[in-house]
Protein backbone atom coordinates (compact mmCIF):
# COMPACT_ATOMS: atom_id res chain seq x y z
CA UNK A 1 0.00 0.00 0.00
CA UNK A 2 1.38 3.53 -1.48
CA UNK A 3 2.39 5.52 1.63
CA UNK A 4 0.18 8.81 1.38
CA UNK A 5 1.68 12.02 1.88
CA UNK A 6 1.00 14.81 4.61
CA UNK A 7 0.17 18.20 4.28
CA UNK A 8 3.41 18.93 6.74
CA UNK A 9 5.74 17.38 3.95
CA UNK A 10 4.06 19.43 1.23
CA UNK A 11 4.30 22.42 3.12
CA UNK A 12 8.52 21.44 3.44
CA UNK A 13 8.79 20.46 0.32
CA UNK A 14 7.47 23.96 -1.19
CA UNK A 15 9.79 25.83 1.60
CA UNK A 16 12.66 23.99 0.55
CA UNK A 17 12.19 24.87 -3.65
CA UNK A 18 11.41 28.51 -2.27
CA UNK A 19 14.90 28.53 -0.51
CA UNK A 20 16.55 27.05 -3.06
CA UNK A 21 15.28 29.45 -5.88
CA UNK A 22 16.23 32.54 -3.38
CA UNK A 23 19.37 31.51 -3.19
CA UNK A 24 19.54 30.85 -6.92
CA UNK A 25 18.27 34.31 -7.36
CA UNK A 26 21.08 35.76 -5.18
CA UNK A 27 24.00 34.01 -6.89
CA UNK A 28 22.93 35.36 -10.15
CA UNK A 29 24.03 38.81 -11.54
CA UNK A 30 21.34 41.26 -12.88
CA UNK A 31 21.76 44.69 -14.02
CA UNK A 32 19.12 47.00 -12.94
CA UNK A 33 16.06 48.44 -14.28
CA UNK A 34 16.73 51.75 -12.86
CA UNK A 35 19.26 53.89 -15.43
CA UNK A 36 21.89 54.82 -13.35
CA UNK A 37 21.63 58.71 -12.10
CA UNK A 38 24.72 61.11 -11.29
CA UNK A 39 23.92 63.08 -8.52
CA UNK A 40 26.80 65.28 -8.90
CA UNK A 41 25.75 66.55 -12.76
CA UNK A 42 23.98 69.91 -13.24
CA UNK A 43 20.01 69.70 -13.01
CA UNK A 44 19.88 71.08 -16.17
CA UNK A 45 21.62 70.56 -19.99
CA UNK A 46 24.15 73.11 -20.80
CA UNK A 47 23.08 75.94 -23.60
CA UNK A 48 25.58 75.18 -26.74
CA UNK A 49 25.56 79.09 -26.62
CA UNK A 50 25.69 81.05 -23.52
CA UNK A 51 25.65 84.58 -25.02
CA UNK A 52 22.08 83.38 -27.07
CA UNK A 53 20.87 81.85 -24.03
CA UNK A 54 21.67 85.24 -21.67
CA UNK A 55 19.75 87.44 -24.63
CA UNK A 56 16.67 85.53 -24.91
CA UNK A 57 15.97 85.10 -21.06
CA UNK A 58 16.77 88.75 -20.33
CA UNK A 59 14.44 89.55 -23.02
CA UNK A 60 12.01 87.30 -22.41
CA UNK A 61 12.03 89.05 -18.88
CA UNK A 62 11.19 92.67 -20.50
CA UNK A 63 14.69 93.67 -20.67
CA UNK A 64 16.01 95.58 -23.52
CA UNK A 65 19.48 95.39 -24.54
CA UNK A 66 22.22 96.81 -27.65
CA UNK A 67 25.32 94.50 -28.54
CA UNK A 68 28.17 96.37 -29.02
CA UNK A 69 31.92 96.89 -29.18
CA UNK A 70 34.44 98.88 -27.47
CA UNK A 71 34.94 101.07 -30.33
CA UNK A 72 31.43 102.15 -30.91
CA UNK A 73 30.15 101.64 -26.99
CA UNK A 74 30.84 105.27 -26.77
CA UNK A 75 29.01 106.21 -30.10
CA UNK A 76 25.60 104.15 -29.43
CA UNK A 77 25.95 105.49 -25.51
CA UNK A 78 25.67 109.29 -26.50
CA UNK A 79 22.64 108.23 -29.51
CA UNK A 80 21.07 106.62 -26.61
CA UNK A 81 21.18 109.82 -24.16
CA UNK A 82 19.83 112.15 -26.56
CA UNK A 83 18.06 109.84 -28.11
CA UNK A 84 15.94 109.45 -25.00
CA UNK A 85 16.22 112.97 -24.29
CA UNK A 86 17.75 112.45 -20.81
CA UNK A 87 18.47 115.40 -18.95
CA UNK A 88 19.73 114.66 -15.77
CA UNK A 89 22.01 111.48 -16.15
CA UNK A 90 23.73 109.88 -12.59
CA UNK A 91 26.78 108.12 -13.93
CA UNK A 92 27.99 105.64 -10.95
CA UNK A 93 30.68 104.07 -13.35
CA UNK A 94 33.14 106.88 -13.15
CA UNK A 95 35.91 105.08 -15.78
CA UNK A 96 33.12 106.45 -19.11
CA UNK A 97 32.91 110.23 -17.21
CA UNK A 98 36.04 111.01 -19.38
CA UNK A 99 33.47 109.67 -22.49
CA UNK A 100 30.90 111.61 -21.48
CA UNK A 101 32.61 114.89 -20.88
CA UNK A 102 33.83 114.71 -24.19
CA UNK A 103 30.74 114.36 -25.82
CA UNK A 104 29.31 117.63 -23.76
CA UNK A 105 27.14 115.03 -22.00
CA UNK A 106 26.52 116.78 -18.35
CA UNK A 107 26.33 114.26 -15.61
CA UNK A 108 26.23 114.09 -11.58
CA UNK A 109 27.40 111.06 -9.78
CA UNK A 110 25.67 111.35 -6.42
CA UNK A 111 21.71 112.32 -5.84
CA UNK A 112 19.85 112.99 -2.41
CA UNK A 113 16.61 111.92 -1.66
CA UNK A 114 14.68 114.90 -2.57
CA UNK A 115 16.32 114.72 -6.37
CA UNK A 116 15.35 113.12 -9.27
CA UNK A 117 16.82 111.74 -12.47
CA UNK A 118 15.97 110.87 -15.71
CA UNK A 119 18.57 108.26 -16.66
CA UNK A 120 21.37 106.03 -14.10
CA UNK A 121 24.22 104.72 -15.64
CA UNK A 122 25.27 101.27 -13.69
CA UNK A 123 27.80 99.11 -14.06
CA UNK A 124 27.34 95.19 -14.19
CA UNK A 125 29.68 92.92 -12.40
CA UNK A 126 27.93 89.53 -14.08
CA UNK A 127 25.15 88.29 -16.36
CA UNK A 128 23.76 85.39 -15.39
CA UNK A 129 22.67 83.21 -18.49
CA UNK A 130 20.41 80.65 -16.71
CA UNK A 131 18.02 83.38 -15.67
CA UNK A 132 19.05 86.27 -17.92
CA UNK A 133 19.75 88.25 -14.59
CA UNK A 134 22.44 90.68 -13.51
CA UNK A 135 24.77 90.94 -10.25
CA UNK A 136 25.81 93.85 -9.23
CA UNK A 137 27.77 94.65 -5.73
CA UNK A 138 28.97 97.80 -3.84
CA UNK A 139 32.37 98.05 -5.67
CA UNK A 140 30.66 99.58 -8.53
CA UNK A 141 27.13 101.19 -6.97
CA UNK A 142 26.82 104.30 -4.79
CA UNK A 143 23.20 102.63 -3.43
CA UNK A 144 22.11 99.89 -1.18
CA UNK A 145 20.23 99.11 -3.91
CA UNK A 146 19.80 99.53 -8.19
CA UNK A 147 16.24 100.35 -7.47
CA UNK A 148 14.85 103.36 -6.63
CA UNK A 149 16.90 105.35 -8.41
CA UNK A 150 15.02 106.06 -11.83
CA UNK A 151 12.55 104.15 -14.00
CA UNK A 152 15.38 104.17 -16.69
CA UNK A 153 18.40 102.03 -15.82
CA UNK A 154 21.67 102.02 -18.37
CA UNK A 155 23.25 98.71 -17.29
CA UNK A 156 27.14 98.52 -18.74
CA UNK A 157 28.35 94.76 -19.02
CA UNK A 158 30.88 92.90 -20.61
CA UNK A 159 30.42 89.09 -22.44
CA UNK A 160 33.68 88.11 -21.13
CA UNK A 161 31.74 87.98 -17.67
CA UNK A 162 28.86 86.03 -18.43
CA UNK A 163 27.93 83.23 -16.40
CA UNK A 164 26.15 79.86 -16.63
CA UNK A 165 24.06 80.26 -13.24
CA UNK A 166 24.37 81.66 -9.71
CA UNK A 167 26.75 78.86 -8.65
CA UNK A 168 29.40 79.85 -11.30
CA UNK A 169 28.23 83.35 -10.60
CA UNK A 170 29.89 83.29 -7.21
CA UNK A 171 32.89 80.98 -7.97
CA UNK A 172 33.97 84.03 -10.50
CA UNK A 173 33.23 86.12 -7.47
CA UNK A 174 35.30 84.43 -5.32
CA UNK A 175 38.37 83.78 -7.61
CA UNK A 176 38.40 87.35 -8.63
CA UNK A 177 38.46 88.23 -4.70
CA UNK A 178 40.77 86.13 -3.59
CA UNK A 179 37.94 83.84 -1.69
CA UNK A 180 36.47 86.90 -0.37
CA UNK A 181 32.60 87.69 -1.10
CA UNK A 182 31.36 91.33 -1.23
CA UNK A 183 29.39 92.23 1.99
CA UNK A 184 26.41 93.17 -0.84
CA UNK A 185 25.61 91.32 -3.87
CA UNK A 186 21.97 92.47 -5.71
CA UNK A 187 20.76 89.78 -8.13
CA UNK A 188 18.47 91.48 -10.35
CA UNK A 189 16.12 90.00 -13.34
CA UNK A 190 14.49 92.77 -15.40
CA UNK A 191 10.48 92.94 -15.37
CA UNK A 192 8.08 94.52 -18.04
CA UNK A 193 5.54 95.67 -15.46
CA UNK A 194 1.64 96.22 -17.43
CA UNK A 195 -0.93 98.65 -16.19
CA UNK A 196 -4.38 98.27 -17.11
CA UNK A 197 -4.78 99.24 -20.14
CA UNK A 198 -1.62 97.20 -21.24
CA UNK A 199 0.91 99.96 -21.33
CA UNK A 200 4.46 99.70 -20.15
CA UNK A 201 4.81 101.55 -16.98
CA UNK A 202 8.38 101.65 -15.60
CA UNK A 203 8.73 102.98 -12.41
CA UNK A 204 11.87 103.36 -9.79
CA UNK A 205 10.77 100.25 -7.89
CA UNK A 206 10.24 98.26 -11.31
CA UNK A 207 12.89 100.19 -13.90
CA UNK A 208 13.19 99.81 -16.85
CA UNK A 209 16.46 98.17 -17.78
CA UNK A 210 18.97 99.09 -21.02
CA UNK A 211 21.95 96.78 -21.33
CA UNK A 212 24.90 97.60 -23.14
CA UNK A 213 26.56 94.65 -23.70
CA UNK A 214 29.97 95.19 -24.59
CA UNK A 215 31.78 92.23 -26.75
Amino acid sequence: MAQSVTFDSLNTTAKENMRREIRHALTQKSTSKFPYIDIHADIFEKPENLLAEFCNNFRDAGGKFIVCNKDNFVDILHKLIVGQRYATILNTNHSISPALTKRNLSYITCIDSHQQVDVAIVYSDLLIARTGSMLFTQKFSLYPSVRNITKDIIVVAFEKNLVLDLKDAYQLQQEKNQGILYDFVEIITPTKPVNEKGEENYSPLDPRFILLLIQ
